[in-house]
């Protein structure tokens, strides 16, 4: 996600700490994959990084946010992602 950073004068700024805060898009993806792919996983869990503030590390649970349980928020997520992808599914 910070691919473009050192594009602007505040990312060439903070490149120096930028590798001692963010991971790499493989280590990011981890996410993803395990809650994609473990079969322990269920419904309604995240997984994030275990580091610092979930901001680097490997994949473990972690707590939602006040604001993944957000009804007006969850049905404009699913709208809008119908509009860009162009499929619809009743809910």
């Amino acid at each position: 996600m910070g691919r473009r950073l050192e594009e602007k004068w505040y990312g060439r700024l903070l490149s120096p700490i930028h590798g001692l805060i963010a991971q790499s898009a493989t280590m990011g993806a981890l996410s993803t994959l395990r809650a994609a792919t473990d079969p322990r996983v269920t419904s309604g869990e995240y997984y994030g990084p275990d580091g610092f503030r979930q901001m680097r590390g490997y994949p473990v649970r972690v707590a939602s946010s006040p604001a993944s349980h957000d009804p007006d928020t969850a049905r404009r997520l699913w709208d809008v992602s119908g509009e860009l992808t162009g499929v619809r599914f009743p809910i």
